[in-house]
Protein backbone atom coordinates (compact mmCIF):
# COMPACT_ATOMS: atom_id res chain seq x y z
CA UNK A 1 0.00 0.00 0.00
CA UNK A 2 3.52 2.26 1.29
CA UNK A 3 4.78 1.20 -2.16
CA UNK A 4 1.64 2.28 -4.56
CA UNK A 5 1.03 5.53 -2.66
CA UNK A 6 4.96 6.21 -3.54
CA UNK A 7 4.39 5.59 -7.15
CA UNK A 8 1.78 8.17 -7.08
CA UNK A 9 3.50 10.82 -5.57
CA UNK A 10 6.53 10.08 -8.41
CA UNK A 11 4.09 10.14 -11.18
CA UNK A 12 2.55 13.11 -10.11
CA UNK A 13 6.24 14.99 -9.58
CA UNK A 14 7.24 13.81 -12.95
CA UNK A 15 3.63 15.23 -14.64
CA UNK A 16 4.69 18.91 -12.29
CA UNK A 17 8.54 18.31 -14.37
CA UNK A 18 6.98 18.10 -17.92
CA UNK A 19 3.82 20.88 -16.97
CA UNK A 20 7.42 23.60 -15.73
CA UNK A 21 9.17 22.23 -19.59
CA UNK A 22 6.30 22.97 -21.67
CA UNK A 23 5.76 26.58 -20.03
CA UNK A 24 9.32 26.85 -20.20
CA UNK A 25 8.96 26.51 -23.97
CA UNK A 26 6.01 28.52 -24.27
CA UNK A 27 8.19 31.30 -22.32
CA UNK A 28 10.13 30.91 -24.84
CA UNK A 29 8.06 31.31 -27.78
CA UNK A 30 6.84 34.39 -26.35
CA UNK A 31 10.20 35.93 -25.78
CA UNK A 32 11.31 35.39 -29.56
CA UNK A 33 8.44 37.47 -30.29
CA UNK A 34 8.91 40.13 -28.59
CA UNK A 35 12.90 40.04 -29.49
CA UNK A 36 11.03 41.16 -32.92
CA UNK A 37 9.18 43.70 -31.89
CA UNK A 38 11.77 45.45 -29.86
CA UNK A 39 13.79 44.98 -33.23
CA UNK A 40 11.46 47.02 -35.30
CA UNK A 41 11.06 49.50 -32.78
CA UNK A 42 14.83 49.63 -32.48
CA UNK A 43 14.59 48.71 -28.62
CA UNK A 44 17.24 47.06 -26.20
CA UNK A 45 17.09 43.55 -25.62
CA UNK A 46 17.94 44.62 -21.79
CA UNK A 47 14.71 46.02 -19.57
CA UNK A 48 16.19 46.48 -15.88
CA UNK A 49 12.95 48.22 -15.00
CA UNK A 50 10.94 44.85 -16.56
CA UNK A 51 12.81 42.60 -14.88
CA UNK A 52 13.00 44.64 -11.44
CA UNK A 53 9.32 44.55 -11.84
CA UNK A 54 9.00 40.83 -12.38
CA UNK A 55 11.25 40.14 -9.55
CA UNK A 56 8.95 41.73 -7.32
CA UNK A 57 6.63 39.78 -8.24
CA UNK A 58 8.54 36.64 -7.65
CA UNK A 59 9.66 37.09 -4.63
CA UNK A 60 6.28 38.19 -3.67
CA UNK A 61 5.13 34.62 -4.55
CA UNK A 62 8.03 32.52 -2.81
CA UNK A 63 6.86 34.28 0.75
CA UNK A 64 2.96 33.55 -0.53
CA UNK A 65 4.52 29.79 -0.88
CA UNK A 66 6.63 29.50 1.24
CA UNK A 67 9.59 28.96 -0.81
CA UNK A 68 12.92 30.06 -0.48
CA UNK A 69 13.72 33.83 -1.98
CA UNK A 70 17.27 32.91 -3.02
CA UNK A 71 15.86 29.73 -5.10
CA UNK A 72 13.57 32.10 -6.68
CA UNK A 73 15.71 34.27 -7.92
CA UNK A 74 17.90 31.80 -9.17
CA UNK A 75 14.95 30.00 -11.56
CA UNK A 76 14.15 33.57 -12.02
CA UNK A 77 17.44 34.37 -13.51
CA UNK A 78 17.39 30.91 -15.51
CA UNK A 79 14.51 32.22 -16.80
CA UNK A 80 14.98 35.85 -18.63
CA UNK A 81 18.94 34.60 -19.55
CA UNK A 82 17.05 31.93 -21.74
CA UNK A 83 14.60 34.82 -22.86
CA UNK A 84 17.32 37.13 -23.84
CA UNK A 85 19.48 34.12 -25.39
CA UNK A 86 15.89 33.70 -27.39
CA UNK A 87 15.98 37.36 -28.10
CA UNK A 88 19.82 37.78 -29.34
CA UNK A 89 20.39 37.89 -32.78
CA UNK A 90 22.62 35.08 -34.30
CA UNK A 91 24.83 37.68 -36.30
CA UNK A 92 27.41 38.64 -33.41
CA UNK A 93 30.39 36.48 -32.93
CA UNK A 94 32.60 36.56 -30.09
CA UNK A 95 35.19 33.96 -31.43
CA UNK A 96 35.72 35.89 -34.77
CA UNK A 97 39.55 36.54 -33.22
CA UNK A 98 39.74 33.07 -32.55
CA UNK A 99 39.02 31.76 -36.00
CA UNK A 100 41.16 34.56 -37.73
CA UNK A 101 44.37 33.44 -35.32
CA UNK A 102 43.44 29.66 -36.68
CA UNK A 103 43.64 30.84 -40.66
CA UNK A 104 46.20 33.11 -39.73
CA UNK A 105 48.53 30.43 -38.19
CA UNK A 106 47.59 28.17 -41.37
CA UNK A 107 48.55 30.90 -43.81
CA UNK A 108 51.67 31.30 -42.24
CA UNK A 109 52.40 27.24 -42.04
CA UNK A 110 51.61 27.59 -45.73
CA UNK A 111 54.39 29.80 -46.25
CA UNK A 112 52.76 33.08 -46.57
CA UNK A 113 53.62 36.17 -45.15
CA UNK A 114 51.53 37.49 -42.59
CA UNK A 115 51.87 40.15 -40.00
CA UNK A 116 50.05 39.43 -37.33
CA UNK A 117 48.05 42.02 -35.47
CA UNK A 118 45.23 40.21 -34.01
CA UNK A 119 46.53 38.32 -30.72
CA UNK A 120 47.80 39.65 -27.44
CA UNK A 121 51.27 38.14 -26.87
CA UNK A 122 54.36 40.23 -27.35
CA UNK A 123 57.07 38.35 -28.98
CA UNK A 124 60.06 38.61 -26.71
CA UNK A 125 60.15 36.15 -24.93
CA UNK A 126 61.13 35.10 -20.92
CA UNK A 127 64.28 36.31 -19.64
CA UNK A 128 67.12 33.73 -20.17
CA UNK A 129 67.25 33.61 -16.36
CA UNK A 130 64.33 32.06 -16.05
CA UNK A 131 64.06 29.78 -18.71
CA UNK A 132 67.51 28.52 -17.36
CA UNK A 133 65.78 28.41 -13.85
CA UNK A 134 62.77 26.27 -15.53
CA UNK A 135 64.98 23.84 -17.07
CA UNK A 136 67.40 23.40 -13.45
CA UNK A 137 64.10 22.95 -11.48
CA UNK A 138 63.17 20.13 -13.71
CA UNK A 139 66.67 18.68 -13.52
CA UNK A 140 66.62 18.88 -9.50
CA UNK A 141 63.16 17.15 -9.80
CA UNK A 142 60.92 19.92 -9.63
CA UNK A 143 57.94 17.63 -11.36
CA UNK A 144 55.81 15.95 -8.91
CA UNK A 145 52.60 16.46 -7.51
CA UNK A 146 52.20 19.14 -5.14
CA UNK A 147 49.76 21.49 -4.11
CA UNK A 148 46.96 23.03 -5.62
CA UNK A 149 47.09 25.93 -4.08
CA UNK A 150 50.57 26.20 -5.31
CA UNK A 151 54.34 26.43 -3.54
CA UNK A 152 54.22 27.89 -0.70
CA UNK A 153 57.24 30.06 -1.72
CA UNK A 154 56.16 31.16 -4.84
CA UNK A 155 53.10 32.63 -3.06
CA UNK A 156 54.67 34.15 -0.38
CA UNK A 157 56.77 35.60 -2.99
CA UNK A 158 53.85 36.98 -4.66
CA UNK A 159 52.76 37.99 -1.33
CA UNK A 160 55.53 40.15 0.03
CA UNK A 161 55.77 42.01 -3.95
CA UNK A 162 52.22 43.12 -4.26
CA UNK A 163 52.49 44.08 -0.45
CA UNK A 164 55.43 46.28 -1.60
CA UNK A 165 53.69 47.34 -4.86
CA UNK A 166 50.38 48.25 -3.91
CA UNK A 167 50.77 49.51 -0.46
CA UNK A 168 48.77 46.41 1.66
CA UNK A 169 49.55 43.44 3.58
CA UNK A 170 49.45 40.06 1.99
CA UNK A 171 50.13 36.54 3.51
CA UNK A 172 50.53 33.35 1.21
CA UNK A 173 47.49 32.30 1.87
CA UNK A 174 45.61 34.89 -0.04
CA UNK A 175 47.61 33.68 -3.06
CA UNK A 176 46.73 30.54 -5.42
CA UNK A 177 48.64 29.77 -8.40
CA UNK A 178 46.61 29.05 -11.43
CA UNK A 179 46.76 28.22 -15.22
CA UNK A 180 47.11 31.08 -16.45
CA UNK A 181 45.15 34.41 -15.85
CA UNK A 182 42.10 32.27 -17.84
CA UNK A 183 41.82 29.51 -15.10
CA UNK A 184 41.73 32.57 -12.54
CA UNK A 185 38.88 34.11 -13.66
CA UNK A 186 37.16 30.75 -13.98
CA UNK A 187 37.78 29.56 -10.29
CA UNK A 188 36.39 32.78 -9.14
CA UNK A 189 33.32 32.80 -10.95
CA UNK A 190 32.77 29.26 -10.17
CA UNK A 191 33.72 29.83 -6.63
CA UNK A 192 31.78 32.66 -5.38
CA UNK A 193 28.34 32.48 -7.72
CA UNK A 194 26.15 29.33 -7.99
CA UNK A 195 24.15 28.41 -11.18
CA UNK A 196 21.03 31.01 -11.78
CA UNK A 197 23.31 33.92 -10.04
CA UNK A 198 24.14 36.97 -12.14
CA UNK A 199 27.11 38.05 -12.85
CA UNK A 200 27.79 41.88 -14.42
CA UNK A 201 30.95 41.76 -17.27
CA UNK A 202 32.41 45.26 -18.14
CA UNK A 203 32.44 45.64 -22.21
CA UNK A 204 34.46 45.68 -24.25
CA UNK A 205 36.13 43.43 -22.25
CA UNK A 206 38.28 40.34 -22.65
CA UNK A 207 36.30 37.66 -24.70
CA UNK A 208 36.20 34.67 -22.39
CA UNK A 209 34.14 36.05 -18.89
CA UNK A 210 30.87 35.61 -20.47
CA UNK A 211 31.36 32.00 -21.54
CA UNK A 212 33.12 31.19 -18.47
CA UNK A 213 30.30 32.36 -16.55
CA UNK A 214 27.74 30.92 -18.71
CA UNK A 215 28.86 27.04 -19.34
CA UNK A 216 27.55 27.03 -15.78
CA UNK A 217 24.58 28.19 -15.67
CA UNK A 218 25.50 31.97 -14.68
CA UNK A 219 23.26 35.32 -16.22
CA UNK A 220 25.10 36.97 -17.87
CA UNK A 221 24.00 41.03 -17.63
CA UNK A 222 26.64 43.50 -20.06
CA UNK A 223 27.80 47.13 -18.61
CA UNK A 224 28.68 48.72 -21.96
CA UNK A 225 31.21 51.39 -21.72
CA UNK A 226 31.58 53.77 -24.95
CA UNK A 227 34.36 55.85 -26.30
CA UNK A 228 32.16 59.15 -25.73
CA UNK A 229 32.97 58.85 -21.96
CA UNK A 230 36.31 58.05 -22.40
CA UNK A 231 35.73 54.45 -21.92
CA UNK A 232 34.79 55.16 -17.92
CA UNK A 233 32.58 52.24 -16.97
CA UNK A 234 30.84 53.62 -13.98
CA UNK A 235 27.51 55.20 -16.00
CA UNK A 236 27.29 51.73 -17.25
CA UNK A 237 27.65 49.29 -14.35
CA UNK A 238 24.69 52.08 -12.72
CA UNK A 239 22.12 51.25 -14.97
CA UNK A 240 22.97 47.45 -14.48
CA UNK A 241 24.06 46.36 -11.48
CA UNK A 242 21.10 45.73 -8.84
CA UNK A 243 19.64 42.83 -6.30
CA UNK A 244 20.22 40.29 -8.16
CA UNK A 245 23.92 41.02 -9.27
CA UNK A 246 26.35 38.53 -7.08
CA UNK A 247 29.33 39.25 -8.59
CA UNK A 248 31.36 41.99 -11.34
CA UNK A 249 34.35 41.47 -13.56
CA UNK A 250 36.07 44.37 -14.54
CA UNK A 251 39.53 44.58 -16.74
CA UNK A 252 41.87 47.58 -16.44
CA UNK A 253 44.20 48.50 -17.66
CA UNK A 254 41.48 47.52 -20.25
CA UNK A 255 41.70 45.13 -23.19
CA UNK A 256 41.14 46.27 -25.84
CA UNK A 257 41.18 50.10 -25.05
CA UNK A 258 44.01 50.60 -23.25
CA UNK A 259 41.40 52.72 -20.51
CA UNK A 260 43.25 52.79 -16.87
CA UNK A 261 40.46 53.70 -13.79
CA UNK A 262 41.58 56.41 -11.96
CA UNK A 263 41.46 56.16 -8.33
CA UNK A 264 38.01 57.69 -8.00
CA UNK A 265 36.73 55.25 -10.44
CA UNK A 266 37.75 52.42 -8.72
CA UNK A 267 36.19 53.62 -5.39
CA UNK A 268 32.80 54.42 -7.12
CA UNK A 269 33.18 50.90 -8.73
CA UNK A 270 33.58 49.03 -5.12
CA UNK A 271 30.85 51.55 -3.53
CA UNK A 272 28.20 50.03 -6.13
CA UNK A 273 29.34 46.59 -5.34
CA UNK A 274 29.12 47.15 -1.60
CA UNK A 275 25.86 48.67 -1.92
CA UNK A 276 24.67 45.76 -3.41
CA UNK A 277 26.84 43.30 -1.40
CA UNK A 278 28.36 41.48 -4.78
CA UNK A 279 31.81 40.24 -5.23
CA UNK A 280 34.16 42.09 -7.75
CA UNK A 281 36.62 40.18 -9.58
CA UNK A 282 39.15 42.44 -11.52
CA UNK A 283 41.96 41.69 -13.84
CA UNK A 284 44.98 43.40 -13.78
CA UNK A 285 47.41 41.43 -15.82
CA UNK A 286 48.49 44.32 -17.53
CA UNK A 287 48.89 46.93 -14.21
CA UNK A 288 52.68 47.20 -15.29
CA UNK A 289 51.74 48.35 -18.86
CA UNK A 290 50.48 52.48 -17.99
CA UNK A 291 51.78 54.66 -19.74
CA UNK A 292 49.18 57.59 -18.74
CA UNK A 293 47.76 57.49 -15.33
CA UNK A 294 48.49 55.75 -11.92
CA UNK A 295 48.16 51.98 -10.93
CA UNK A 296 44.97 51.66 -9.41
CA UNK A 297 43.93 47.88 -7.98
CA UNK A 298 41.21 46.74 -6.89
CA UNK A 299 43.06 45.95 -3.56
CA UNK A 300 44.25 49.02 -2.13
CA UNK A 301 40.48 49.48 -0.98
CA UNK A 302 38.98 48.43 2.41
CA UNK A 303 36.28 46.45 0.23
CA UNK A 304 36.53 43.03 1.34
CA UNK A 305 34.95 41.04 -1.46
CA UNK A 306 37.22 41.15 -4.37
CA UNK A 307 39.26 38.95 -6.40
CA UNK A 308 42.45 40.29 -7.83
CA UNK A 309 43.82 38.33 -11.35
CA UNK A 310 47.17 38.45 -12.42
CA UNK A 311 49.88 37.06 -15.18
CA UNK A 312 53.23 36.53 -15.72
CA UNK A 313 52.18 35.81 -19.26
CA UNK A 314 52.35 40.18 -20.34
CA UNK A 315 55.15 41.47 -18.49
CA UNK A 316 57.44 38.48 -18.54
CA UNK A 317 56.32 37.26 -21.95
CA UNK A 318 55.29 34.12 -20.31
CA UNK A 319 52.22 33.47 -22.59
CA UNK A 320 52.70 29.68 -23.24
CA UNK A 321 54.06 29.20 -19.52
CA UNK A 322 50.41 29.05 -18.89
CA UNK A 323 50.89 30.75 -15.17
CA UNK A 324 48.73 32.83 -13.31
CA UNK A 325 47.55 33.92 -10.29
CA UNK A 326 45.07 35.72 -8.18
CA UNK A 327 44.46 37.13 -4.71
CA UNK A 328 41.90 37.36 -2.26
CA UNK A 329 40.47 36.29 1.08
CA UNK A 330 42.31 32.81 2.89
CA UNK A 331 38.79 31.63 3.13
CA UNK A 332 37.97 32.18 -0.88
CA UNK A 333 41.47 31.20 -1.75
CA UNK A 334 40.97 27.88 -0.18
CA UNK A 335 37.54 27.31 -2.16
CA UNK A 336 39.26 28.08 -5.43
CA UNK A 337 42.41 26.17 -4.68
CA UNK A 338 40.10 23.16 -4.04
CA UNK A 339 38.60 23.42 -7.59
CA UNK A 340 41.73 23.45 -9.26
CA UNK A 341 42.94 20.94 -7.67
CA UNK A 342 39.64 19.11 -9.38
CA UNK A 343 39.92 19.76 -12.25
CA UNK A 344 44.28 19.42 -12.73
CA UNK A 345 46.02 18.45 -9.75
CA UNK A 346 48.39 21.11 -9.72
CA UNK A 347 50.64 23.85 -11.64
CA UNK A 348 54.09 22.02 -13.18
CA UNK A 349 56.33 22.57 -10.02
CA UNK A 350 59.14 23.65 -13.00
CA UNK A 351 56.80 26.07 -14.00
CA UNK A 352 56.35 27.83 -10.68
CA UNK A 353 59.98 27.95 -9.90
CA UNK A 354 60.34 29.45 -13.50
CA UNK A 355 57.69 32.08 -12.10
CA UNK A 356 59.61 32.69 -9.10
CA UNK A 357 62.67 33.53 -10.80
CA UNK A 358 60.88 35.80 -12.92
CA UNK A 359 59.62 37.90 -10.00
CA UNK A 360 63.77 39.12 -9.40
CA UNK A 361 63.47 40.55 -13.41
CA UNK A 362 62.48 43.85 -12.71
CA UNK A 363 64.51 45.16 -15.06
CA UNK A 364 63.28 42.96 -17.81
CA UNK A 365 59.86 44.15 -17.16
CA UNK A 366 60.64 47.85 -17.51
CA UNK A 367 61.88 47.07 -20.81
CA UNK A 368 59.31 45.19 -22.24
CA UNK A 369 56.74 48.19 -20.98
CA UNK A 370 58.93 50.49 -23.07
CA UNK A 371 59.48 48.76 -25.64
CA UNK A 372 55.22 48.24 -25.66
CA UNK A 373 54.71 51.74 -25.01
CA UNK A 374 57.24 52.49 -28.20
CA UNK A 375 55.24 50.35 -30.33
CA UNK A 376 51.95 51.68 -29.50
CA UNK A 377 53.48 55.37 -30.19
CA UNK A 378 53.60 54.11 -33.90
CA UNK A 379 50.76 52.46 -34.23
CA UNK A 380 48.95 56.00 -33.30
CA UNK A 381 50.68 57.31 -35.43
CA UNK A 382 50.17 55.21 -38.71
CA UNK A 383 46.55 54.16 -37.98
CA UNK A 384 46.01 58.64 -37.24
CA UNK A 385 46.63 59.16 -40.95
CA UNK A 386 43.06 57.07 -41.45
CA UNK A 387 40.27 59.75 -41.80
CA UNK A 388 38.05 56.75 -41.91
CA UNK A 389 39.08 55.41 -38.16
CA UNK A 390 38.59 56.81 -34.97
CA UNK A 391 40.51 55.95 -31.29
CA UNK A 392 41.71 57.23 -28.45
CA UNK A 393 45.19 56.46 -27.24
CA UNK A 394 45.32 53.74 -25.09
CA UNK A 395 46.75 54.86 -21.30
CA UNK A 396 47.63 51.42 -20.65
CA UNK A 397 48.06 47.46 -21.83
CA UNK A 398 48.99 46.76 -25.56
CA UNK A 399 46.34 47.50 -27.92
CA UNK A 400 44.88 50.61 -29.96
CA UNK A 401 40.69 49.44 -30.40
CA UNK A 402 39.86 52.22 -33.50
CA UNK A 403 36.34 52.41 -34.68
CA UNK A 404 35.29 52.71 -38.36
CA UNK A 405 33.42 55.67 -39.07
CA UNK A 406 31.40 54.04 -42.13
CA UNK A 407 29.04 51.60 -42.16
CA UNK A 408 31.62 48.80 -42.56
CA UNK A 409 31.35 45.33 -40.40
CA UNK A 410 34.80 44.78 -38.73
CA UNK A 411 34.76 40.59 -38.72
CA UNK A 412 33.87 41.20 -42.68
CA UNK A 413 36.85 44.03 -42.62
CA UNK A 414 39.15 41.52 -40.90
CA UNK A 415 38.41 38.23 -43.33
CA UNK A 416 39.03 40.65 -46.12
CA UNK A 417 41.74 42.22 -44.98
CA UNK A 418 43.52 39.13 -44.10
CA UNK A 419 42.92 37.75 -46.67
CA UNK A 420 44.08 40.55 -49.78
CA UNK A 421 46.62 42.19 -47.34
CA UNK A 422 47.41 39.64 -45.28
CA UNK A 423 47.14 41.28 -41.85
CA UNK A 424 45.61 39.80 -39.42
CA UNK A 425 43.48 41.89 -36.37
CA UNK A 426 40.63 40.83 -34.15
CA UNK A 427 37.25 42.05 -34.62
CA UNK A 428 35.50 44.51 -32.33
CA UNK A 429 32.69 41.95 -32.16
CA UNK A 430 34.94 39.17 -30.34
CA UNK A 431 35.02 41.89 -27.01
CA UNK A 432 31.51 43.01 -27.77
CA UNK A 433 28.19 42.78 -29.40
CA UNK A 434 27.75 46.43 -29.52
CA UNK A 435 31.53 47.12 -31.24
CA UNK A 436 31.09 45.55 -34.67
CA UNK A 437 32.23 49.07 -36.57
CA UNK A 438 35.61 48.42 -34.20
CA UNK A 439 38.76 46.22 -34.66
CA UNK A 440 41.47 45.35 -32.27
CA UNK A 441 45.75 45.73 -33.07
CA UNK A 442 48.27 44.55 -30.65
CA UNK A 443 51.40 45.80 -30.42
CA UNK A 444 52.92 42.67 -29.80
CA UNK A 445 54.85 42.77 -33.16
CA UNK A 446 58.73 44.55 -33.63
CA UNK A 447 57.86 48.23 -34.43
CA UNK A 448 58.62 47.99 -38.28
CA UNK A 449 56.62 44.73 -38.49
CA UNK A 450 53.60 47.09 -37.12
CA UNK A 451 54.43 49.89 -39.28
CA UNK A 452 54.00 48.16 -42.44
CA UNK A 453 51.13 46.65 -41.20
CA UNK A 454 49.46 49.85 -40.36
CA UNK A 455 50.05 51.27 -43.33
CA UNK A 456 48.12 48.33 -45.27
CA UNK A 457 45.10 48.50 -42.55
CA UNK A 458 44.90 52.32 -43.64
CA UNK A 459 44.73 51.37 -47.62
CA UNK A 460 42.43 48.91 -46.73
CA UNK A 461 40.21 51.49 -45.47
CA UNK A 462 40.68 53.29 -47.58
CA UNK A 463 39.45 51.06 -50.44
CA UNK A 464 36.61 49.88 -48.30
CA UNK A 465 35.29 53.50 -47.32
CA UNK A 466 36.32 55.32 -50.21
Amino acid sequence: MAGDGLQELRDELGRITLEILRLAARRREISEKIGELKERMGMSLLDRAAEARLRARVLEECRRLGLGEELGMRLLNILVEDSLEAQRKAGGDEFAYRKIFVKAAEMLRRGEKIIRMEVGEPDFGAPPSVIEAMCQAARQGYAKYSSGQGLGELREAIASKTSEKLGVDLRGENVVITVGGVMATYLSIEALTRPGDEVVVVEPGWPLYKPQARLHGRRVVEAVARMEDGWSPIEALEKVVGEATRLIVINYPNNPTGKVLTRDEMEEILELAERYDAWVVSDEVYLDYIYDGEAVSVLQFSYPKTVLIGSFSKAWGMTGYRIGYLITGSEEAGRMAHIQNLIITNLPEFIQKAALKALEEDEAVKRNVEEIRRRLETLCSELGRSRAIEFQRPQGAMYVFPRIKAQLDSVEFAWKLLEEKKVAVAPGASFGQSFRSYFRVSAGRPVEELREGARRIVEALEESVG
